[in-house]
């Protein structure tokens, strides 16, 4: 209850920050996600619009449209890309039609920790990322959180890669690698935009799906599973973009302030997410969801090569050289 509480009273107040700030900006960006405003995206969005309004001294106001709005993820990239929206956030996968080499985040167990992913992601070879997506007309403002993903089930809980087999669980749309790890599984897996799952959760058409914890915890689904199995299998950033032309045209200090604002998002949520991850878990064990740890090792075995066998094939492995480099030199420390 005190944590629900909390959030709620920080939404409120953040809600008539946003109205006098929008009101008196000389600049109104418009950010599109696809949870709600009182996820962890949308704590990440209100410290990005706070520290904008401050760097700025008022001329640059951001105006949120969450809960798809706007569309799914891959319609918001696409407006982002004519200029019909200036930003918008979601997972990398999403955007791996434009960049197939984003998909190197969806190798099943790449990192051992969420800080072994923001050495990477926030080095001198994340900003080279990011600049991959500048030919589509985007420029990746900074990686956000995601985070750790694991499994939640009204069939069983999942103790081993077996316990997946014929499970019909929601992937992320706009991701082949998705469809085919699960379906190497032998689960059975149906891409939908995020706003659909809790629905089709309910209705039973779907056995299961998979996010990191605070987006299982904020999107209710332990109204609609039974079952959270810390499988812990893949790490998962978000990337924030905005449209290229637009931020191109902007004077240097109104770019750097918005490059600043976003990284400001971004720990803000990266702090939100671990921080609260274990509350939010405990939560959902009062609510009668059924929690139990998972022995990772069989199921890296199974999934890892699963992934990364065929994206190396397909895209070299540079990025996983560099990656593995980054991680290897942060285990020894």
């Amino acid at each position: 209850m005190e944590l629900k509480f909390a959030l709620l009273s920080l939404t409120a107040a953040l809600s008539v920050f946003s109205n006098s700030v929008l009101a008196k900006a000389e600049m109104t960006l418009r950010l599109g996600l696809e949870p709600s405003i009182d996820s962890p995206q949308g704590v990440g969005a209100k410290e990005m619009a706070k520290v904008a309004d401050e760097l700025s001294k008022g001329k640059i106001a951001i105006e949120f449209f969450p809960n798809q709005q706007l569309g799914t993820g891959p319609q918001m990239i696409e407006m982002v890309k004519k200029g019909e929206l200036d930003i918008f956030q979601g997972g990398a996968g999403l955007y791996s039609s434009i960049e197939p080499r984003l998909n190197v985040f969806d190798i099943p167990y790449l990192f051992d920790s969420v800080e072994q992913a923001y050495k990477v992601l926030d080095s001198d070879f994340g900003k080279e990322i990011l600049a991959t997506l500048e030919p589509a007309n985007l420029k990746g403002l900074s990686f956000w959180e995601n985070g750790i993903r694991s499994v939640t089930s009204n069939v069983k809980p999942i103790n081993t890669p077996e316990d997946l087999v014929g499970l019909k669980i929601r992937v992320m749309p706009a991701n082949q690698v998705h469809v085919d790890l699960w379906q190497g599984v032998g689960a059975k897996p149906e891409p939908l935009p995020y706003g659909e799952i809790y629905g089709k959760l309910k209705s039973g058409e779907l056995d299961a799906q998979e996010h990191p914890i605070a987006p299982i915890y904020t999107g209710k689904f332990y109204e609609v599973q039974k079952y959270l199995s810390l499988t812990q299998h893949m790490y998962g950033p978000l990337i924030q973009v905005m449209n290229l032309e637009k931020f191109n045209a902007l004077p240097k200090e109104t770019q750097d302030i918005l490059l600043k604002a976003s990284y400001a998002g971004a720990v803000k949520m990266r702090q939100f997410s671990n921080e609260n991850a274990a509350k939010f878990i405990d939560d959902m064990k009062n609510k009668g969801m059924l929690v139990n740890k998972v022995d990772t090792t069989p199921f890296k075995a199974k999934m890892r090569p699963l992934v990364e066998k065929p994206y190396v094939e397909k895209n070299g492995d540079d990025w996983l050289k560099k990656i593995n480099a980054s991680i290897e030199a942060d285990r020894k420390k």
